[in-house]
């Protein structure tokens, strides 16, 4: 009766991590969800030993609970609020997916069902953005973000772009008619977070992890390619006549130079501007910084002194900037330290495949938090600590053989 109980509940756990990757792409409530559902059958259904043993010695587990912990200690002197402590203490307990993920993910095969579902909800919000566009979904773009669904543009040209480096590595493993398949899947992903969505950061994180990707297939003879490119390009940029296309990511030197912090006001200046602002409050608390949830009141002083225009501000659009102002250089070291141990844990995973989409998944992370709090953010959180635990939970100690 008790291995019976115990097997119903270790494959309810399973099947509620397959539906957190599919809902990295719907409404939040979907996560939370599946996250306390997560939770609470990976405490009930047993296995405590071998599970303890697997996050012993994962260190893509390790490293997130030491992060989320230090989170924890920041609360003891934060100068915020006990009620702000809570609720930002809240926005990072993400990172406890991690190691509750890879405690409960043995199988191989319900890995790749993980994976599978991401990229089919993803897929899903594809033909809804379509949908949108061609007129047959109402869609209200009052916001001017795009086709989106349920995310933010931003969201979702993450998640959108992260699905095609995954469509694009397995079009290269397939042949013949799944090819094509993934082919035409890709070449409307590509469309749709470069005209149809105004998501630059997904942009960005696009265009790079394609150049990545090349360097993962052709090592450094990618070198030669895109310099042949590079050289191709510039005789078609003499030769033919000015082609005009629209994108966001074309206007953010215009709106670097436009943007006036008592004037008009731009999204790329804004950014900028919160950069600058957020720096001194760092230098108030160099090693251990402001505590969780500081940035909010500190900036609002800060802003108060000095004269600031914008004084409301919780989150300065860069995760780097965002975690030394709350931790400190400690912090900062510590979240690097994920970046780098998930970076090395991806070459020693079951199959090469999970370590291509696993440096990916990294790269689109790292890069993504130049520009926004990807961390802290709900969706774009949840989207790398679930994935990263699904991904991670096929780390071997030894590095495989190739």
């Amino acid at each position: 009766m008790k291995e019976k109980y115990l097997e119903i509940t270790q494959n309810i756990t399973l099947w509620l991590i397959i539906f957190a990757c599919f809902s990295i792409n719907l409404p939040t409530a979907f996560m939370t969800i599946s996250s306390v559902g997560i939770l609470v059958f990976c405490l009930i259904s047993g296995g405590y030993k071998i599970k303890f043993e697997r996050l012993k010695n994962n260190p893509v587990a390790v490293i997130a609970i030491v992060l989320f912990v230090l989170y924890v200690l920041s609360s003891l002197y934060s100068s915020a609020s006990w009620d702000d402590k809570v609720k930002y203490l809240l926005k990072y307990e993400k990172l406890l997916l991690i190691p509750l993920i890879v405690s409960a993910l043995s199988v191989d095969r319900m890995r790749a069902h993980a994976l599978n579902a991401f990229l089919v909800s993803s897929i899903i919000i594809l033909l809804i953005s379509y949908l949108e566009w061609g007129g047959w979904i109402p869609h209200d773009d009052s916001n001017h973000e795009g086709y989106i669904v349920f995310k933010s543009r931003i969201a979702h040209g993450i998640f959108i772009e992260f699905a095609i480096f995954l469509m694009l590595n397995r079009a290269i493993q397939s042949n013949g008619k799944i090819r094509i398949f993934w082919g035409i899947l890709i070449v409307f992903s590509v469309l749709n977070i470069l005209f149809l969505v105004n998501g630059r950061t997904g942009q960005v994180i696009f265009l790079l992890l394609i150049i990545w990707l090349t360097f993962e297939i052709w090592k450094l003879r990618a070198i030669k390619y895109w310099a042949s490119l590079f050289l191709a390009g510039l005789i078609l940029h003499q030769v033919l006549p000015p082609i005009s296309l629209h994108s966001r990511l074309f206007d953010t030197q215009q709106e670097l130079a436009d943007h006036q912090s008592n004037g008009v006001q731009t999204s790329a200046g804004i950014r900028m501007e919160m950069y600058k602002n957020t720096l001194p409050l760092i230098k108030e608390h160099p090693l251990l910084g402001g505590g969780v949830g500081s940035i909010a009141n500190e900036y609002q002083k800060r802003a108060k002194n000095n004269n600031l225009i914008m004084s409301e501000v919780s989150n300065p659009h860069n995760q780097f900037i965002l975690t030394t102002q709350e931790l400190g250089v400690v912090g900062l070291i510590v979240l690097l330290s994920m970046f780098t141990l998930n970076w090395i844990a991806s070459y020693k995973l079951s199959y090469v495949q999970d370590g291509i989409a696993f440096r990916g998944l990294i790269l689109t992370m790292v890069i993504g938090c130049l520009f926004n709090s990807l961390l802290m953010d709900a969706g774009e959180g949840n989207f790398y600590c679930v994935l990263a635990g699904v991904l991670a939970s096929g780390y071997k100690s030894q590095p495989r053989s190739v």
